[in-house]
């Protein structure tokens, strides 16, 4: 993550629990990093998109590379470095190890401006799954390295606590979907503010300069950003959402995650 981000180490599993988000370091090589990067561009290749070619990147998110899962140059992600980091996060509960670590997003330069999105946040996993231990965890590869505002996953660090408090303290109807979740988090004033649009240089002030602290928990809005070979894993309940690639190479993130059987299910209270 970004410098703006929570102070602490970020490669621990207590930081994980406090902010719902931990890095780890060095999980594949630069060459492996680099084999999956070329898959993707062979991919790409077929659909007329050339890597020697910027004029050939007019789409910003291209779609259609699900396929690219069952590449064996992905695998690598899955590495002992990484099981080890999710089975500390997990506490030692068992887990079924994922048939692939997820899919690929490639994110293009954008001549959007960028902006600390008001639309989009979003969690994966019902609202109501366990806070700790978590129910699931997501995992975010990079595959190449990612600075500043250039397309790296914006989440709030310490969602996972507002919203686990949240719906404890309001608890939804029992037929309520993920729409619902989202528009009843409106009523918390933080999560209100982060849904109404401003200016670029006042919202990323208010949300990424400094932590606000509500009900005694800490929320900052990070950057995804990185190194090649770098996992971030995010808590299944941290609000996250996509941004704009302001940068002048493609970002290449490949999301995944293990899902635990309760992770879906409703905690009804």
């Amino acid at each position: 993550m970004t410098s703006s981000g929570p102070a602490g180490n970020e490669t621990t599993v207590e930081h994980f629990h406090l902010h719902g988000w931990m890095r780890v370091r060095g999980v594949f090589s630069c060459d492996e990093a680099a084999a999956m990067r070329s898959a993707a561009w062979r991919a790409l290749a077929k659909v007329g998109i050339s890597e020697g070619d910027p004029s050939t990147w007019t789409t910003e998110r291209p779609e259609h590379l699900q396929h690219l899962k069952a590449d064996p140059a992905f695998r690598a992600v899955g590495s002992d470095r990484l099981l080890m980091a999710i089975d500390a996060v997990f506490a030692g509960r068992a887990y079924q190890a994922p048939k692939n670590w997820g899919a690929l997003f490639l994110a293009f330069p954008s001549m959007h401006p960028w902006n600390v999105p008001s639309r989009g946040w979003h969690v994966d996993a019902n609202y109501l799954s366990a806070l700790s231990p978590p129910a699931g965890v997501r995992t975010h590869a990079l595959l190449g390295d990612v600075v500043p505002r250039a397309g790296g996953t914006l989440i709030v660090s310490g969602s996972h606590h507002l919203l686990h408090r949240h719906f404890a303290d309001n608890p939804p109807p029992r037929a309520a979907r993920g729409a619902n979740y989202r528009q009843l988090l409106l009523s918390h004033p933080y999560i209100r503010d982060l849904h109404a649009e401003g200016d670029a240089t006042d919202r990323a002030a208010r949300f990424m300069n400094c932590a606000e602290e509500h009900d005694g928990i800490p929320l900052r809005v990070v950057e995804n950003t990185g190194m090649a070979g770098d996992v971030i894993l995010l808590h299944p309940l941290v609000l996250h959402v996509a941004t704009s690639n302001n940068g002048r190479a493609p970002r290449f993130l490949l999301s995944g995650g293990i899902d635990r059987p309760s992770m879906w299910e409703a905690r009804h209270r």
